[in-house]
């Protein structure tokens, strides 16, 4: 008996210890019963004061989505103030299988429509604020989840600048652009790049931000934000990677000083949303001004009968750079009635304030719309005038340069005072062009061709040709007489003044050479007058050249106002 009892003794051992075995070879993983042990879910609650426009604590009731290693169906969980998450019935509760350790995945808001319709938030962005959770646990303990924000948000708060008061800015209008269809599936967040358009933001009253949840996405070179004031509106544009890409979990906080004739980017603050306050600073440029396609502006093509169309500006910054459209517009050489015309020159200048007073007269008052370069030029101009002194501006700073605004003043100045321009070559050369036979004559609605004021060049040279320092108020009201008249760095001159005339034939543009000089109608001194040189190499001049210096390399490039 006592042998039989040993032997019973040892085959429960060996049966306890192939057992132990088996259960350490699985890792130590039991199964569990069926419907025996449910999901237990807390939410840290160490999150922000709750907001109107998004979600940033829990208050009850809000329905969340859940899914449990080896799920391929979200199983939907509803909160309660405390942080306790339960399921929303018992079809929704979600059992353990078994005793390993296992990953739990929650979002909030839980919802089953997809591709959403983001681009209206004016009533809040919660439903629309994409949170994410994940956590490991196990069947004999609460998980707890920590959410986090799955879109980026943006913020605008807009200031009152220069002649701008604070009615005006209480009345302005912001719009924000991005991505505005998404699917958020099990948490995670799908844009759809092709749905770039407007999103109109929720305004915060009590903070006076205008705040909107956006798709992880890159705004780099497309409209971000929209403000309209006064009639007008501006838009800002992110240049580079750093300020336009938006990222998930990041805030994108932009404070806009609204002036009357442009907005200012300050700076551009991102960082952990509703996290930390750790925040970097990008630097950005002010938009200027923006435009439309259907609007007159520079670089639009004129034409033989007198009319205009879009030459692809878009937007120009206040360090002078601008945006054109891409592709850029080609012109439209035939009419809708289907009358044929030729593009003649490429408007340079709309704005009133730098029309001279002669071409307004010239026109009529309320009937200037702008200035226009040609798009040919003349060759073997050698000679400006007679080496003396004449009874006009003596241009010798650069100020005195850039407020020479009339060439066609100049122009009849001369006329008027000789009677004719026999004497005068690098005048008489652009006005040949208004002869009766030439093959160049101006439509009726214009001054005709002149030479162009140093003033005019300049225009030319800074919105045409893309030269940053002529942009600079500093440069465009240094008085100092005598000096060098002479800007490096400022790019490829020649080439950015000639892509404006990038799809017009060969044979009907003069294009400009890499290294080029133009007569203007400005007196520099006694025997000197102010030409304009410009270089591929990146260097612009206005020189003062003798009067009758006999070089055949100076051209002229006639100009007239509509």
């Amino acid at each position: 008996m006592k042998i039989q009892g040993i032997y019973t003794f040892l085959q429960a051992a060996l049966l306890l210890l192939f057992a132990s075995c088996s259960q350490e070879e699985t890792g130590g993983v039991t199964p569990l019963p069926d419907g025996k042990y449910p999901l237990q879910l807390t939410v840290e609650q160490a999150q922000p004061q709750t907001r109107t426009g998004g979600k940033d604590t829990w208050t009850g009731g809000e329905e969340i989505g859940v899914l449990l290693d080896g799920m391929t169906d979200a199983k939907k969980y509803v909160m309660d103030a405390s942080g306790k998450a339960e399921p929303a019935d018992a079809g929704n509760t979600i059992y353990w299988k078994n005793t390993a350790e296992a990953s739990v995945q929650a979002w909030y808001p839980y919802r089953t429509d997809s591709p959403v319709n983001i681009s209206d938030q004016s009533g809040g962005y919660a439903d629309f604020d994409l949170l994410y959770a994940t956590a490991r646990g196990r069947y004999d303990q609460a998980i707890n989840l920590r959410f986090n924000h799955r879109m980026a948000k943006v913020e605008v708060t807009l200031a009152a600048g220069d002649d701008i008061t604070e009615e005006e800015l209480d009345g302005a209008t912001v719009k924000i652009y991005g991505v505005w269809e998404v699917k958020f599936i099990d948490g995670s967040v799908n844009p759809k790049e092709s749905t770039y358009g407007e999103i109109k933001p929720y305004h915060d009253g009590a903070t006076k931000k205008f705040e909107a949840v956006m798709a992880p996405q890159n705004t780099t070179g497309k409209v971000l934000i929209e403000i309209g004031i006064g009639g007008k509106t501006f838009t800002y544009t992110p240049d580079t990677d750093a300020v336009g890409k938006l990222e998930a979990g990041k805030r994108y906080a932009y404070t806009i000083t609204v002036k009357a004739g442009g907005i200012d980017v300050q700076a551009v603050s991102s960082g952990t949303w509703s996290i930390s306050n750790e925040n970097v600073n990008v630097s950005s440029k002010e938009v200027k001004q923006s435009f439309t396609s259907d609007e007159l502006k520079i670089g639009d093509y004129y034409y033989s009968d007198g009319t205009w169309s879009d030459g692809g500006l878009r937007r120009i910054y206040s360090d002078g750079s601008m945006e054109i459209a891409t592709p850029k517009p080609a012109p439209m050489l035939n009419t809708e009635s289907g009358a044929s015309r030729t593009v003649i020159g490429i408007v340079f200048q709309t704005d009133p304030n730098r029309i001279g007073t002669a071409e307004k007269s010239k026109l009529g008052e309320g009937n200037v719309h702008g200035l226009v370069m040609a798009v040919k030029s003349i060759s073997g101009v050698t000679t400006w005038g007679p080496n003396y002194a004449e009874v006009m501006t003596k241009c010798d700073s650069k100020k005195k340069n850039y407020d020479d605004i009339s060439g066609y003043g100049n122009c009849e100045f001369i006329r008027n005072y000789y009677s004719h321009f026999i004497n005068h070559p690098a005048f008489k050369a652009a006005d040949d062009w208004n002869a009766s036979d030439s093959e160049h004559k101006a439509p009726e609605n214009t001054t005709g061709w002149f030479l162009p004021s140093s003033g005019q060049l300049w225009d030319i040279m800074q919105n045409l040709g893309g030269c940053p320092a002529l942009a600079r108020l500093d440069e465009q009201t240094s008085g100092t007489p005598n000096i060098s008249m002479k800007w490096d760095k400022q790019g490829d001159v020649p080439a950015t003044l000639n892509n404006w005339m990038i799809h017009i034939a060969d044979k009907s543009k003069s294009l400009f050479r890499e290294i080029d000089q133009l007569w203007t109608s400005s007196q520099y001194g006694d025997y000197d007058t102010s030409t304009w040189w410009v270089y591929s190499s990146g260097t612009v001049f206005c020189y003062k050249t003798f009067k009758n210096n006999g070089l055949s390399t100076i051209f002229v490039r006639p100009v007239l106002a509509f």
